[in-house]
């Protein structure tokens, strides 16, 4: 009974605290910095009871970073906005530019070693760190 009352006070401390940008980790305020210039940040959410931390901008992407602020997945919230090819490895931007040179991205995300990538065009990859193409379908 008492490590049940533990655990619920110490959730409503994690959902109580005043989650504000100045909470995010360093690295993940650079993140934004640096892919999103002049974009301003519009709410911060924990992620998974404190494993993390979910962002929205005002230019519509939707972020979610590790409690180490490295990102898990980018999202545009629009199909005509494109996620900038700077958030991720050189190698996996080569493979998209020469596969799919007209296409946006659209949403990524870390899977382990690998990275899901939605294109605009409805295309569905998972590459490797290294560029490698590991699946790809159409998501239509």
């Amino acid at each position: 009974m008492k490590k049940i009352l533990i655990f619920i006070l110490t959730s409503i401390l994690l959902y109580s605290q005043n989650i504000t940008e100045n909470s995010l980790p360093l690295r993940a305020k650079n993140f934004i910095n640096i892919n999103f210039p002049g974009d301003k940040i519009e709410s911060v959410n924990l992620y998974k009871n404190g494993e993390g931390y979910e962002v929205k901008i005002k230019s519509g992407f939707d972020f979610i970073f590790y409690e180490t602020g490295l990102w898990k997945s980018v999202k545009a919230n629009d199909t005509n906005l494109t996620i900038p090819r700077s958030c991720i490895h050189k190698n996996m931007v080569n493979t998209i530019d020469r596969e799919y040179p007209l296409s946006k991205i659209n949403y990524i995300e870390r899977r382990d070693k690998n990275f899901l990538i939605i294109l605009n065009n409805k295309i569905e990859i998972e590459l490797s760190g290294y560029g490698l193409i590991i699946n790809k379908r159409d998501i239509n």
